[in-house]
């Protein structure tokens, strides 16, 4: 008997979070389901008595696409170009000790506590003098600038922990530094690697300011469409919560396919010996 109440001691308050955490992504799957009468009535129908896929067409015909597609470029470009600037930018604080190396890894993080509202007016002049406005290389400099700091500060620390020996002995047998960090370091830190991109793919997938204000229609991503969803009768629920779901899917799926990589790349340098 007291091991059935430890038990269920132990797992409601697991319920009732998961049931907390995962109500709002129900309730955007169950609106975007709906028809508007069901979804402006109160109280609101938890569950649809009739189950309809127009929201999801309406979407795509008042061009939810496009913006879809410009997301997934301007966050693999920007991805894929800080995470190759971040690593010889981490080895070197890691691995060549430069003087004040902590305190410049340190300075570095430090750009990324600056609030990204202090700089939407100085970022908006600079693109529009160099004609970059309403473009996705604009853009993708942006975020590659906002999500540099924390990639450089998060794959230092992942290559910190790796013992100097591996190096070294690569180093005597005749590799080059470069080759010692592309054949040695990074299969070990593949877990940091992976985690680092899923956060800067999260964020650049999920960016709202910037993309409201250095966008208009040419780079206008999925996060800047969703808001655009109004109408005489206010917010159009059913087609919002459509695009909200096609803007979710890919990111819940990327992050479910390499959750172990994450797990491994969180917990890394936690247990030796």
């Amino acid at each position: 008997m007291r091991r059935k109440l430890g038990s269920v001691a132990i797992y409601l308050p697991l319920c009732i979070i998961i049931i907390i955490t995962l109500f709002p992504i129900y309730w955007m799957i169950n609106t975007s389901l709906k028809f508007d009468k069901e979804n402006l009535v109160f109280p609101p129908i938890f569950i649809p008595k009739e189950l309809t896929s127009s929201n999801y067409f309406s979407v795509i015909e008042s061009g939810g696409g496009p913006p879809l597609i410009n997301s997934v470029v301007i966050s693999l470009a920007s991805t894929f170009i800080t995470i190759f600037i971040a690593i010889p930018a981490a080895y070197s604080l890691a691995r060549l000790n430069p003087k004040w190396g902590d305190n410049l890894a340190l300075w570095i993080l430090s750009n990324r506590m600056l609030p990204p509202i202090a700089t939407v007016i100085p970022l908006f002049l600079f693109l529009r003098t160099l004609g970059l406005l309403d473009t996705h290389l604009g853009l993708v400099i942006v975020y590659v600038a906002y999500n540099l700091p924390f990639a450089v500060w998060m794959l230092r620390g992942f290559l910190a922990e790796i013992p100097r020996d591996l190096e070294e002995a690569a180093l005597v047998d005749g590799c080059s530094r470069l080759a010692a960090l592309a054949r040695i370091l990074l299969p070990v830190i593949t877990a940091g690697i992976v985690t680092t991109i899923i956060f800067c793919l999260i964020f650049s997938w999920n960016e709202f300011l910037y993309a409201t204000i250095l966008t208009r229609l040419n780079a206008k991503t999925v996060t800047v469409q969703i808001s655009k969803y109004y109408g005489i009768r206010g917010l159009v629920w059913g087609e919002m919560s459509a695009l909200s779901t096609l803007a979710t899917i890919p990111v819940l799926v990327l992050s479910l396919l390499v959750q172990k990589y994450i797990v491994r790349g969180m917990t890394f340098g936690m247990v030796k010996g």
